[in-house]
């Protein structure tokens, strides 16, 4: 068995704990499923959306769109009321998930 430090220890279940925060609320799809998609060689959100069912809900990716294109690299902000992710534009940016302007 391999000894981790308490550092090591609190990555890992960081990591897990992670994995399994929603990403599209209306699939109830996870982050980590996301993650799995990228990792085997998903580049696009459409590509994303074809291998998770990510974006397909009644919202149209309208609150797990940015989050997704964030997690591809494309440019996003953080919502300062509520944390979600939000694609960077003009401003005013107004968060998909609180409605609050940023």
């Amino acid at each position: 068995m391999t000894d981790f430090s308490d550092d090591e220890r609190d990555a890992r279940a960081q990591a897990v704990i992670d994995a399994y925060r929603p990403v599209c609320l209306c699939n109830k799809i996870r982050r980590g499923v996301v993650l799995r998609a990228i990792q085997a060689g998903a580049k696009t959100f459409d590509m994303v959306r074809r291998r998770t069912r990510v974006g397909t809900g009644p919202c149209g990716a309208a609150r797990c769109g940015p989050m997704v294109r964030g997690m591809l690299g494309e440019p996003v902000d953080t919502c300062r009321f509520c944390g979600w992710a939000i694609l960077k534009g003009p401003a005013p940016l107004t968060c998909p998930r609180c409605g609050e302007q940023n």
